[in-house]
């Protein structure tokens, strides 16, 4: 079964006439909101809104409403729209699967019914029932998939947007902001923003990228793993207390330090085996952490194997401390970076 991409679908949005049903998901968020944008803005003629628009919450949906405005007519106007955002369509009931299947295979043509997912992730993959369910509403419709762009698109995006506003920015420095400011779309496109803003014309360097964005938790915690495995006592417990000043969960902080360990472990096996960066990314579904394994395999040669699996040995353990309750959130985590530093020091 094809899926679209965010591309595609635009395209197809603009250039082709409104298929009866759509599913919008995707881990892309801020391109999958805007997919489902355009469509509306085609879909729903400005004035009608009142009777030609119906909007369904997922978390207390009634399957029989929608089917009842699927099935009625639209009022001064070429198409009534149907939007239902966040349907469980992975745990859905038999019943309401039935009337689902119902709406699918006799629609309307005078409806077009919109399931759009962005609060979960839907993995057709490991869900035969969701796969069929897929493959229905792609026979008389469209499936599209918006996932996360990848490194070389993300620079493009950004130096693109700068040059609309009479600014540059170099692949280099767009890259420094993507590893600053994570890969999420959203984030990327409200910093890159902040920088025109500041720039106002001319080059974007480095400088501004530090002075204006604001780093995200990932690429702190990455830091204060470095500084970890590193030379960097005093430098690590600087990140964590300005993590706690900014008011990072506790918790949030420690499942991302563990999960930078766990990108060491696997570069590191990797490595050991001759084994590259994408060998990894064919094994486990980084998405838009594709980065993630990158700076891994860029670091590793620097720690022994030893440090790397005794230190997840400890995050491991303070994480089962802190879910039992067996003392305060932030000293557990403090303990846990003063073992990691010790472990580094005993050689």
């Amino acid at each position: 079964m094809p899926y679209f991409d965010d591309a595609a679908l635009l395209r197809n949005v603009r250039e082709e006439p409104p298929t009866p049903i759509y599913l919008i998901y995707g881990k892309e968020t801020y391109y999958s909101g805007v997919c489902l944008e355009r469509l509306l803005g085609k879909l729903v003629k400005k004035g009608t809104e009142s009777f030609n628009y119906r909007k369904f919450d997922g978390a207390s949906l009634d399957w029989m409403a929608v089917r009842t405005e699927c099935e009625s007519l639209p009022l001064m106007a070429q198409y009534k729209c149907i939007l239902v955002q966040n349907p469980n369509l992975e745990k859905i009931g038999s019943a309401d699967l039935e009337i689902l299947s119902s709406i699918i295979g006799d629609p309307n043509p005078s409806s077009v019914l919109i399931l759009y997912v962005s609060a979960y992730d839907l993995n057709p993959k490991k869900n035969a029932r969701l796969r069929k369910l897929m493959e229905q509403i792609a026979a008389v419709g469209i499936v599209a998939n918006i996932e996360p762009k990848s490194q070389s698109e993300l620079i493009r995006i950004i130096r693109q947007r700068c040059t609309k506003e009479r600014c540059s920015i170099d692949q280099v420095t767009a890259s420094i902001l993507i590893d600053r400011c994570g890969s999420g779309m959203e984030t990327l496109i409200r910093e890159t923003d902040k920088l025109i803003a500041y720039r106002m014309n001319g080059a974007i360097t480095r400088a501004d990228v530090e002075l204006v964005t604001h780093k995200s938790l990932e690429a702190s915690v990455y830091d204060l793993s470095r500084a970890l495995l590193g030379n960097g006592r005093t430098r690590a417990f600087q990140i964590l207390n300005d993590l706690f000043i900014n008011r990072e969960d506790p918790m949030r902080i420690l499942s991302v330090l563990t999960s930078t360990f766990i990108d060491l472990y696997r570069a590191k096996a990797a490595h050991n085996a001759g084994k590259t960066a994408e060998d990894i990314l064919s094994l486990y579904n980084y998405g838009a952490r594709r980065f993630a394994v990158g700076n891994a395999f860029r670091d590793v040669p620097k720690y022994s194997m030893r440090q790397i699996r005794e230190s997840l040995s400890v995050l491991m353990r303070t994480e089962t401390e802190i879910k039992t309750g067996r003392g305060d959130e932030r000293i557990l985590i403090e303990e846990a970076l003063a073992q990691i530093l010790a472990l580094k020091e005993a050689g």
